[in-house]
């Protein structure tokens, strides 16, 4: 049987519209997990405010444009200052979001496998059975965001390439129990060889999520955490429809 995008597309949908329930649970747990590390975890920002406000006279709403302008005519002292200021809230979004999709994505294809196996599942029944498998698949993610920062530090594509020759390789470690290197490698080939059947929905998915946090990020001052739960979990909605994807995909070139 032939594989097409469209046909796994269909099967994909199909998929979550008849555990509709449980893949929202799941993504609006992870989404508040997300949320509620990051307010935990993020520092008191009073310092960088008052270096920001100081920097830029703090008296009129500027443009992000005109916001990079004035820091890159800052001193090097000033912008070194306003770096280290932002590390504690860069360190604690990347912790929180590394955790959340950590669990969606292990909960996600567990429910998978469940149900493909005909066994009764929900979302905490998938996070739970998933628990094993959570550490190899932190090292799996730790390695990957390291492969993908170096390409990002070379140019936006190569970094871009990089996330979508490891996409498959956290369905491929959970599926087959495979070594995490020969996980990375099989998706590496796997990848490469279907870009017909797996690019389209990757670019589609990667396009949505960042469009989804992108408004997260700018919403976060001026609505309520609700709201932001809410558009983080919608994000999380599409990681799960992309996760099926791959995951129905690699059971098919297994056959």
């Amino acid at each position: 049987m032939s594989i097409t995008a469209n046909s796994l597309s269909r099967d994909s949908v199909n998929f979550i519209r008849n555990q509709l329930s449980s893949f929202i649970m799941l993504a609006l747990l992870t989404s508040f997990i997300m949320v509620a590390l990051l307010h935990a975890l993020a520092p008191d920002l009073s310092e960088l405010q008052a270096l920001v406000s100081n920097a830029v006279g703090g008296v009129t709403p500027m443009s992000r444009s005109e916001l990079r302008a004035i820091v890159a005519a800052m001193p090097k002292e000033q912008q070194i200052a306003i770096a280290e200021a932002t590390i504690p809230l860069v360190t604690a979004t990347a912790g929180s979001f590394l955790i959340s999709n950590l669990l969606l994505t292990a909960g996600v294809i567990t429910l998978v496998q469940q149900v493909s196996n005909q066994q009764a599942t929900s979302a905490i029944r998938a996070l739970g059975a998933s628990v094993h498998i959570l550490p190899k698949l932190l090292i799996l993610f730790i390695i990957s965001a390291f492969v993908i920062l170096i390409g990002l530090s070379f140019y936006f594509l190569p970094g871009i390439f990089l996330t979508y020759a490891l996409v498959l390789s956290p369905a491929i470690l959970i599926s087959s129990q495979k070594g995490i290197i020969d996980s990375i490698t099989m998706s590496w080939k796997i990848a490469l060889a279907n870009i017909k059947i797996i690019l389209p929905a990757f670019l589609f998915a990667i396009s949505v999520e960042f469009l989804l946090y992108a408004l997260t990020i700018e919403m976060a001052m001026r609505s309520s955490i609700v709201v932001s739960i809410l558009l983080v979990g919608a994000g999380n909605l599409i990681t799960a429809y992309f996760l099926v994807y791959l995951f129905r995909f690699y059971m098919l070139v297994k056959q």
